[in-house]
């Protein structure tokens, strides 16, 4: 997998492949998802990262296609992660477990993220990845009630 910077003409295919991570029958997360990834949300999320130094904005890509791609914040002392999603085509294929590790190597540092409590896959694709769970808090998010786990990776 190449892994580089996100660019804004990598927008729509970034919300295409959060979208495709989420089941029809969890309509929460879906209404949540529609409203998290609107494409000008997304280039200025983009935009936002190739300014500021503490941010990073990553893609990862199989034959020149984004597959993949996770947002994340240098706090100082810990990465928090904002995003991270792989297109389902591509999972159990080490291509997360990938992108993860190139976050790693940046800074060797703790990385904390929120996972919604409904998105399996993602929990025990996290658990795998040895981050281990915090708390868990109940959240509106665009108007929608959810459920987030708070989960933390720690190099040491």
């Amino acid at each position: 997998m190449k892994i580089r910077e996100a660019v804004p003409e990598d927008a729509a295919t970034i919300r295409d492949i959060a979208l495709a991570t989420v089941s029809e029958q969890d309509e929460v997360r879906s209404k949540v998802m529609e409203r998290a990834y609107q494409q000008e949300e997304i280039v200025r999320a983009i935009s936002s990262s190739e300014e500021a130094k503490e941010q990073l904005f990553i893609v990862g890509e199989a034959e020149d296609d984004v597959i993949g791609f996770y947002h994340a914040i240098d706090r100082g002392d810990t990465w928090e992660v904002l995003r991270l999603y792989l297109h389902p085509t591509h999972h159990r294929q080490g291509l997360g477990t990938a992108l993860l590790s190139h976050l790693r190597e940046r800074k060797v540092q703790p990385i904390e993220l929120y996972v919604e409590s409904s998105n399996e896959q993602a929990i025990a694709f996290l658990n795998h990845e040895a981050f281990i769970e915090l708390n868990r808090i109940q959240e509106e998010v665009y108007d929608q009630p959810m459920e987030l786990i708070h989960l933390r990776y720690d190099p040491s």
